[in-house]
């Protein structure tokens, strides 16, 4: 059985923004790759990222490609990004202290060329424009960070980890006679979690059948710290054209390229006041996911007069293939001048052998260091299918002083999928458990955007504001307070010639989340964190005609 870390509360934390922590929670990640945040250049972003009807815009190859129908020369823009992300986390344990974290990133938003279809001439019938372009669709830098003190059952994580061995026993995936013989291979190439626990010394037997084990701090008053940190980034390349035959009805289409890269490192500590066995352990949790797949977009815009525009487009699913490794590891920390006693020691040569020191005492072995332990490596596979999208929108033009404009967005979240799995994959209870759930734990949405642009002379002023609905259909943590909603504003400014132009654009955005570290039978015998998440962004587009 795979490493059973997957829990699938993970994904009510940070699966949206840029707050991101699911281990290789496979519905989560899936959730994950199929969110776009507003793209493009500075100045459609400033105006809340909305653009089903309007045109002339590098962004259109990534949105409705059937404003790319609006250029009447060819044109070249750059868009480098500054993006800085803000958590707030507090602990549901008594007296938490609230924890703040954050990480910066500098990245490429968007560059593309578009080279123009030419003036507008009701007697040469057809005009269109082609577009090549590459934009970062989304932001995985992260670091979440809390801390708190348990007591009691449930004050410690390793009752859950007892609780993780006792489920795979019942289940019949392995039984206690099995686990002396997880550590042939060495302490760096367990097979499964329950050998890491088992010989991490974190687990004791209680003696009976049912449970089997339980935590070996389970009573004690723990020092908890959580701390997350992930990279990467989801982008994607855009293969677009689009046109008019009589300035009036507009098309175009959009081959979509898209590529993610996903890197997570998920590290709880504890310490106790006053332990019985060990002062403390480390667990750590690295997972890697990358993919890469095809996606189309089509679009069109209708302008009955120089006032008014109506927009729609609707972009098919990605397909991705997906490729994932994920392992873990555990540190425990031993007073020396007590150990841990394992009797009589007749495995103590064995565990001297592996990278333990055991020292005898009183006609008992007392293990008085424990080497770092790990899993192997798991290399997994599968297929993603994200949503369909669907946008509409319209513009009111009031001349050449600028426009309003706004757009609803319809994301089929609940039509995402999972499937033909690897053949480690195919009896796996976490991917066959989130291919069932997918569909459940997530709702369709409907987002709304709104934004306009001022023009004075050569300077144009914009602003908008985007919302994004709660896309999930279930509470996962212990409270229903959390609004995992979404607003983003944006405002910015531009500067255009007959040459070239400069818009700077800069943004804000938050939303709520949740994340609980670990969960056990009883619902009162562990917590959720509370997270507020922001993000400050600041880009600028630089752009030239020829």
């Amino acid at each position: 059985m795979k490493i059973s870390f997957v829990f699938f509360a993970i994904i009510s934390t940070f699966a949206s923004l840029q707050v991101v922590a699911q281990d290789n929670n496979y519905d989560a990640l899936a959730k994950m790759f199929s969110t776009t945040m507003p793209t493009g250049t500075a100045r459609f972003q400033a105006i809340g990222g909305n653009h089903s009807a309007l045109g002339a815009d590098v962004s259109s190859a990534s949105g409705n490609p059937a404003g790319l129908g609006f250029y009447t020369r060819s044109e070249f823009s750059f868009t480098p990004t500054f993006q800085s992300t803000n958590n707030s986390s507090l602990y549901g344990r008594e007296n938490s202290p609230t924890v703040s974290s954050g990480v910066n990133n500098f990245n490429i938003g968007n560059i593309g060329v578009v080279f123009g279809g030419g003036e507008p001439s009701y007697r040469e019938g057809w005009r269109g424009s082609f577009g090549i372009t590459y934009s970062r669709q989304n932001s995985f830098f992260n670091n979440v960070k809390f801390s708190g003190i348990g007591s009691g059952y449930g004050g410690s994580i390793t009752d859950s980890f007892a609780e993780s061995v006792n489920s795979q026993i019942n289940a019949g995936d392995i039984t206690p006679g099995s686990l002396d013989a997880t550590i042939n291979n060495g302490p760096n190439n367990f097979t499964g979690s329950a050998g890491l626990y088992y010989y991490g010394y974190v687990i004791n037997p209680t003696g009976v059948k049912n449970p089997a084990y339980e935590g070996v701090e389970g009573n004690s008053k723990a020092n908890q710290t959580f701390d997350f940190q992930s990279t990467g980034r989801s982008s994607q390349w855009s293969i677009s054209y689009g046109g008019t035959a009589n300035e009036k009805l507009y098309f175009g289409g959009t081959i979509g390229i898209p590529s993610y890269r996903y890197e997570s490192v998920w590290k709880f500590n504890e310490t106790y006041n006053k332990p019985v066995e060990i002062d403390g352990l480390t667990e750590t949790r690295f997972v890697t996911s990358s993919g890469s797949g095809l996606n189309l977009t089509l679009g069109t815009i209708y302008k009955p007069n120089d006032m008014i525009r109506f927009g729609f487009s609707v972009a098919t699913p990605t397909w991705y293939d997906i490729q994932e490794t994920s392992s873990k590891s555990l540190d425990v920390a031993i007073d020396p001048t007590k150990g841990v006693d394992i009797g009589n020691g007749s495995n103590a040569n064995m565990l001297i052998a592996k990278g333990y020191q055991v020292i005898k005492r009183n006609n008992s072995s007392y293990i008085t260091r424990i080497p770092k332990l790990s899993t192997i490596t798991y290399e997994d596979s599968y297929k993603l299918t994200t949503p369909w999208k669907l946008s509409g929108g319209a513009a009111i033009f009031f001349k050449k002083k600028g426009f309003i404009s706004a757009d609803v967005e319809y994301i089929a979240y609940s039509g995402i999928k999972l499937s033909n799995p690897s053949e480690d994959l195919g009896n796996d209870d976490s991917f066959l458990n989130a291919v069932k759930n997918v569909n459940v734990f997530y709702k369709n949405t409907l987002n709304m955007k709104i934004g306009g642009e001022y023009r004075m002379g050569n300077v144009s002023l914009r602003g908008g504001v985007n919302y994004q609905q709660n896309p999930y259909s279930t509470i996962f943590d212990k409270s229903n307070t959390i609004d995992r909603s979404q607003m983003i504003y944006s405002t910015g400014v531009g500067y255009r010639t007959s040459q070239f132009y400069v818009d700077v654009t800069g943004m804000y955005g938050t939303t709520q989340q949740s994340y609980t570290p670990y969960r056990l039978t009883d619902n009162k015998a562990y917590a959720s964190t509370k997270i507020d998440n922001s993000y400050t962004r600041g880009l600028v587009t630089f752009g030239v005609f020829f």
